[in-house]
């Protein structure tokens, strides 16, 4: 729980047109806002304290602003050099590591990374990570999951063990989530997967 560190909120799926002025709009009452960083299709929020942060993420992500259904997840500490991916899918590596939950973690469970990974396809487009998460603990205990990073369409989950994985498999992979039929597959990691 660093200080020296300000929260960051990563958005996603922005609309082009946005402004600095539409952003503090739409947190208007969730605190002080220190910074804006705006990119292409998406931007950070840098709030002055976690608390804030922390409840922007829970109630604005996945509203709709400007037309638009947003993002609106912490921001991954950008530990490597190479710059401001944070949130935006060029993570990979130390990037899948969830930070900064705070109150966040006592809502959701304190996210972690585990070698009982699956991928998801054909995602909706509205899906948002919490979305997942909540529709995968019909398996089994979640530990991770993030959706549209390096595709839209494809998200992640994350499993505490391999029963919890192989179940949702079983159960899940085939079945509709928010209007979509989502397939499910196994992400090999090589000291995991038996070659056929």
């Amino acid at each position: 729980m660093s200080r020296d560190r300000a929260p960051r909120v990563f958005l996603g799926r922005l609309p082009r047109d946005i402004k600095e002025r539409d952003v503090e709009k739409f947190f208007r009452g969730f605190g002080r806002i220190r910074d804006i960083n705006l990119k292409n299709g998406f931007g950070f929020v840098e709030f002055e304290d976690y608390k804030d942060a922390d409840d922007a993420v829970y109630e604005m992500n996945h509203k709709e602003f400007m037309g638009e259904r947003i993002t609106v997840e912490h921001a991954r500490p950008t530990s490597r050099s190479g710059g401001g991916g944070g949130g935006s899918g060029g993570g990979g590596g130390s990037g899948m590591r969830r930070g900064g939950g705070f109150r966040f973690r006592d809502r959701y469970g304190a996210p972690y990374n585990t070698e009982y990974k699956l991928t998801v396809e054909n995602l909706s487009s509205r899906a948002s990570w919490q979305d997942l998460k909540d529709y995968m603990r019909q398996a089994g205990e979640v530990t991770f999951t993030q959706c549209h990073r390096d595709r839209i369409g494809e998200g992640v989950v994350e499993f505490a063990s391999l029963n919890d994985m192989q179940r949702a498999i079983k159960r899940l992979d085939g079945t509709e989530l928010l209007g979509k039929r989502i397939r499910l597959s196994e992400v090999c990691l090589l000291y995991t997967c038996s070659v056929e």
